[in-house]
Parts: structure tokens; sequence; C-alpha cells
């Protein structure tokens, strides 16, 4: 599936875009003006059916392939200080 736009398009105008980068993710917003239905409705259903064919075609998480991080218990600390031993010291 395909959603195109063209300067020669009669019935679309280009009213605005925007651009925004986070990380590995760019993200473009585009808004589009119409004046014609048929147009509206058409470009609609095409991005209904990339959306659905995007969504069924979401692959399963990999499981991690690094081993399990291993964690080493230390004993419990001791409550209280033992008393002392034959008097002061």
């Amino acid at each position: 599936m395909m959603f195109l736009l063209t300067a020669e398009d009669e019935n679309m105008r280009l009213k605005s875009y925007s651009a925004t980068i986070k990380g590995k993710i760019s993200v473009m917003k585009i808004e589009i003006e119409y004046s014609g239905h048929d147009e509206f409705n058409w470009a609609l259903h095409n991005l209904r059916q990339i959306e659905a064919a995007q969504k069924a075609a979401k692959p399963a998480k990999e499981k991690s392939l690094k081993a399990p991080v291993q964690r080493l218990a230390l004993p419990a600390p001791a409550k209280a200080l033992p008393p002392p031993k034959g008097g002061e010291a």
C-alpha cells in the first residue's frame, strides 16, 4: 500500500509539516487540505490499510540472548554487636 502526495494534484494541498528526532526515532507530521471528498476518503482508506498491515506484521518481541545476571547473595548483617567479653578493654 502506498500514500502519494504530489505538487501537480489540484485536489490536495500541503498545508503544513514538521519533523522531530528523538534518539533513533524520527517522526514527521503532515497536514493536507483536500478540496474533494472522494480524494479525502480514498486517502483515509489507504492510511487505514497501511495501519492494519503494519499491526498484522508486527513481529513478536525477541528474547534477549544475554545470559541472565547472576546475583551474589550476602549474609544478613548482624542486628547488634555481641556483649564485650572479660570486662573493659
